[in-house]
């Protein structure tokens, strides 16, 4: 459950959606990869990372991808690797744009991870001045 947010229940409404499932080690996509989807983590857990350098450990409840439906287009900005055996829904844009529509609060979720990995990288990678 991410940010209060039930996303299994809203998965449930939209019927059926493909599962995806990955062992430890296994990739979900690697940067630079085209992008259809987001997923959403049933159960175990993902690094996103570029290199070696870990962004975000996410699990049961959390989302990847959501980048690839809003920035359409562009390619994966970051790769995703299993830590455990994950199972994930797979949204595509049509599914994502109905959830949205029907459900505000689900794009209102998408837009405060969005918000939060943006203030998290601000904060990681803000140059720091000597103080005088």
């Amino acid at each position: 459950m991410e940010n209060g947010f039930n996303l299994t229940r809203l998965v449930e409404l939209y019927g059926p959606t493909e599962l995806i499932l990955l062992r430890p080690g296994e990739f979900l996509f690697r940067e630079g990869d085209e992008a259809e989807s987001l997923y959403i983590v049933k159960k175990g857990s993902l690094r996103i990372m570029s290199g070696s350098i870990v962004y975000e450990t996410v699990t049961a409840g959390g989302v990847v991808g959501e980048m690839a439906l809003i920035d359409v287009g562009a390619p994966r900005s970051a790769s995703v690797l299993a830590i455990t055996h994950t199972e994930l829904w797979e949204i595509d844009t049509d599914t994502f744009r109905s959830m949205n529509i029907t459900n505000p609060n689900f794009a209102l979720m998408i837009m405060r991870i969005m918000a939060r990995r943006l203030r998290i990288m601000n904060q990681r990678y803000r140059p720091t001045y000597p103080s005088n």
